[in-house]
């Protein structure tokens, strides 16, 4: 039996990077207006749906690595990266749960971004997807500029209920990448998934 389950994977990876997004922006949002370092306070209501999303995405992830639905080379390329994002997102819900330093997490998301990259760059090269091979590039690149990204911002969301005062201007700035580059593999994906749901609507499997 085929199961063609794309279109709702690549809806599940916007729907996490919004998350992370609405989170991010929460915290920043509550410092500077308030002051306010409770990051745990913050993050909390989140990790119920970002660990359930994570278990999906997990799921479908090691569901594609193992039994490849998708055409050829096409399994390598997105459930390789599709399964780090999972565990990224799963580690994530994870550690706000047990209170453990974000940093951890950072650093795995960033070399999975680095790796993400590469993956994007080698078939924007072979052109593996033909004419939606530009579209895929960027959604990787935006990944994996969102998984570099990652480690500082979550350095700083360690410190900041450490800090007095922080320098919040070099801090924005790193913050404000994060966010484009969240807000963009959000877009990518979000695109991507929509038009691979009209056009499996259209011409089901």
């Amino acid at each position: 039996m085929f199961i063609d389950d794309l279109a709702f994977e690549l809806l599940t990876m916007s729907l996490a990077a919004l998350m992370i997004l609405y989170m991010t922006l929460g915290i920043y949002v509550g410092y500077r207006r308030n002051g306010d370092k409770d990051i745990e306070g913050h993050l909390k209501p989140g990790m119920a749906p970002l660990t359930l999303l994570g278990v999906v995405m997990l799921a479908l992830g090691l569901y594609g690595e193992f039994v490849w639905p998708l055409p050829g080379a096409f399994n390598i390329l997105y459930y390789d990266m599709y399964t780090l994002v999972a565990i990224v997102v799963l580690a994530f819900a994870i550690t706000i749960r047990l209170g453990y330093k974000m940093q951890y997490v950072g650093l795995f998301a960033a070399y999975s971004g680095v790796m993400a990259i590469y993956y994007g760059f080698r078939a924007y090269q072979l052109s593996l997807i033909g004419s939606t091979t530009l579209e895929l590039f960027l959604m990787f690149v935006a990944f994996g500029a969102t998984g570099i990204m990652s480690y500082p911002v979550t350095l700083i969301i360690d410190r900041i209920p450490q800090r007095g005062n922080p320098k919040w201007i070099g801090w924005t700035i790193i913050l404000v990448i994060f966010w484009i580059a969240v807000l963009g593999a959000m877009i990518a994906s979000g695109y991507i998934g929509f038009d691979a749901v009209f056009s499996h609507l259209a011409s089901p499997p």
